[in-house]
């Protein structure tokens, strides 16, 4: 496997996105999770924008996040990547800075399922993708 740095996703922090208490409300830390995903799918020519079907149905089986520091308005967030199999389920996991500090880490599990809704192993160019990724460390300390 090479070493490689994680996926890094970039987002600025939208107005509509806060809370009452000026911070990003809670609900949109998967919103955030899920854009860097997906632009890590993208990135590695799993999902084809022009074509909706290319994208491999992959279902959450599970959601874990730990809120570490404050996001606000106009905060321009980064968001690390990195993936592995576990059997048939994908693990992601993620790390959000907000101007060098740890913000945020989460875990989303997914299965990949077939026309017929049951699960199935992944596609052989998805896992092919995935091999190659590194899995630097398991970052997500248990809740």
């Amino acid at each position: 496997m090479s070493e490689t740095a994680p996926f890094a996703f970039h987002r600025r922090v939208q107005f509509y996105e806060t809370d009452l208490m000026r911070i990003v409300h809670h609900s949109n830390y998967l919103r955030f999770y899920e854009e860097a995903r997906v632009a890590w799918a993208a990135e590695r020519g799993v999902i084809d924008w022009k074509d909706p079907q290319s994208a491999a149905a992959f279902a959450v089986l599970g959601t874990q996040v730990r809120h570490l520091a404050p996001c606000r308005f106009g905060d321009q967030l980064k968001i690390e990547v990195q993936v592995r199999l576990n059997g048939v389920r994908v693990v992601f996991e993620y790390k959000m800075w907000n101007d060098g500090v740890l913000a945020s880490e989460a875990r989303t599990e997914h299965v990949n399922l077939g026309p017929d809704l049951r699960p199935q192993r992944p596609l052989p160019e998805l896992k092919a993708c995935m091999e190659k990724e590194t899995w630097k460390e398991t970052w997500l300390s248990s809740l």
